[in-house]
């Protein structure tokens, strides 16, 4: 069981990560309205 609870641990990990990778890369939808984007999730924006 722990070792389930491990894997699932990753995956979501890596979820996690690509989401908040893919997120840094984007801007808000709605018109007024982007929150603050923590300082880790700024240093994964990509420099083009």
């Amino acid at each position: 069981m722990k070792k389930l609870n491990d894997v699932a641990l990753k995956l979501l990990a890596k979820a996690a990560y690509a989401n908040a990778e893919k997120e840094a890369n984007s801007a808000c939808l709605f018109i007024g309205y982007q929150p603050k984007m923590p300082q880790k999730v700024k240093e994964l924006k990509e420099r083009k």
